[in-house]
């Protein structure tokens, strides 16, 4: 039995999950928002966090992110289940990449969370499971984006775009992507601006990478940087503005 926090802004939802995980023996403990939940992660140090995504203020993400960058290895490595009514494809691809061991979608079956809990908390370490997590989360990207390369819009010249966008939403960003200002572009590094280079010009995130000879992994975790002090809210956004010209580096 474990230590568990659950992170969820819906009082039923927290409720009922608490409950079920109560009667198979685990203490439970729970947070309403993000920075709720952080401070009960470095009190309480749960062996396992089932976190929200869409939750007001400090939202999953942000929360993932904060656990997988504490200094404190029995914090960053606590294992973290996403458990949201996000259900593309891109929210599960940013999960595994960003740190998360598994992502269940809302509605859930009870048993099925029980089953997944039992999973995180037994077998492997959490490093072993989550380079797992991201191995899968890279693969279905890639398979993602060669899908994407093979539909007539995404070869013709305009404009450079795959489903990195998620369902739907190529087109209206298309038409109304925000734009970096040159000023935040500036702050960033030659090695940074190198990399939003390639991925522009090059039609996938795996052939970035190749070209600039490093490995996918690595590519997404300086994505991420860049994307915080751009002040972009995820890695497929700031992908998208690269290739629609939000971004200074492809304009001129």
């Amino acid at each position: 039995m474990g230590r568990i926090l659950i992170v969820d802004d819906e009082a039923d939802i927290r409720e009922l999950v608490r409950i079920n995980l109560e009667l198979d023996g685990h203490q439970v403990a729970t947070a309403a928002d993000g920075a709720e939940a952080m401070d009960a992660v470095r009190r309480m140090r749960p062996e396992l966090v089932i976190l929200d995504v869409m939750m007001p203020g400090v939202d999953g993400w942000e929360v993932l992110a904060s656990i997988k960058a504490e200094p404190d290895p029995d914090l960053s490595r606590i294992p973290v289940v996403m458990l949201t009514a996000r259900t593309d494809d891109v929210d599960r691809i940013r999960g595994g990449i960003e740190g998360a061991i598994r992502y269940i979608t809302k509605p859930f079956s009870l048993a099925e969370l029980r089953e997944e809990v039992q999973l995180a908390l037994e077998g492997d370490a959490e490093p072993v499971k989550r380079r797992r997590a991201q191995h899968q989360a890279l693969e279905q990207l890639a398979r993602l984006e060669r899908g994407a390369a093979s539909e007539p819009e995404a070869r013709a010249p305009r404009p450079k775009l795959t489903k990195l966008e998620g369902p739907g939403e190529a087109r209206s960003q298309h038409s109304r992507a925000p734009r970096v200002s040159p000023e935040a572009y500036e702050t960033l590094s030659d090695k940074q601006r190198e990399l939003l280079r390639a991925v522009s010009d090059t039609p996938t995130v795996q052939a970035a990478a190749l070209e600039l000879a490093v490995s996918r992994s690595n590519v997404y975790a300086s994505l991420r940087r860049i994307a915080r002090k751009l002040g972009v809210t995820s890695v497929p956004e700031l992908v998208a503005l690269a290739r629609q010209g939000g971004l200074p580096v492809t304009e001129g």
